[in-house]
């Protein structure tokens, strides 16, 4: 009996991941080469940023690799009940608790008091998106180097009101701004829009 309800819950785990996937597919665009991974929100390793929703990542082909320019580059979009604009201070706490907590996770040396994640955000002007900020992070690697490192960033958030949700795109990167590799982070865009059905 024991068996056959182990195997049950395996199936149904499965059967959920499967769907939420196929659900979720076109949260954002980007050719095969870049990585994907879609994660449920409220966030397990973030708890603290109270939306529901999911979060889709794409991450460029060399993000793993600190030679590339493509080194620890990427997307990712969060799909949530989120229900005003967002601030500048917003985004930094929720960012400090993701990184945060991600980096605790990932972290393999048992007793390292990790650094915590510092976040400075500025909004930009009003432009044809609703909300848009600059910002820039520093962040424990507990992935690949075990070291602080500097991550520019951007963050739009397209908010419906009609629907009372957002979609909130973030992008990441080591390099700066000018670089050519944020040509290709901005190639990758939302499906669609919040407001659109």
């Amino acid at each position: 009996m024991k068996n056959i309800l182990f195997v049950l819950v395996m199936f149904l785990c499965s059967f959920t991941s499967f769907s939420q996937e196929n659900t979720r597919v076109d949260l954002l665009t980007s050719d095969a080469s870049w990585g994907k991974e879609i994660i449920s929100m409220p966030i397990h390793f973030a708890p603290q940023i109270p939306y529901k929703g999911v979060e889709e990542i794409r991450f460029a082909p060399d993000w793993s690799k600190q030679d590339k320019d493509g080194f620890w580059s990427y997307v990712f979009v969060w799909d949530i009940d989120l229900n005003k604009e967002l601030t500048a201070t917003d985004l930094e706490t929720y960012l400090q608790y993701y990184f945060d907590g991600l980096m605790h996770v990932v972290n393999k040396e048992k007793g390292k008091v990790l650094p915590k994640t510092v976040a400075l955000f500025i909004k930009k002007e009003k432009s044809k998106n609703d909300n848009e900020f600059i910002g820039k992070l520093q962040i424990y690697n507990a992935f690949h180097t075990k070291d602080v490192m500097f991550l520019h960033c951007t963050v739009t958030q397209y908010y419906c009101p009609k629907k009372q949700k957002s979609m909130v795109l973030f992008r990441f990167s080591p390099k700066k701004f000018e670089h050519s590799i944020w040509k290709e982070l901005n190639t990758i865009q939302l499906t669609k829009k919040p407001c659109v059905d």
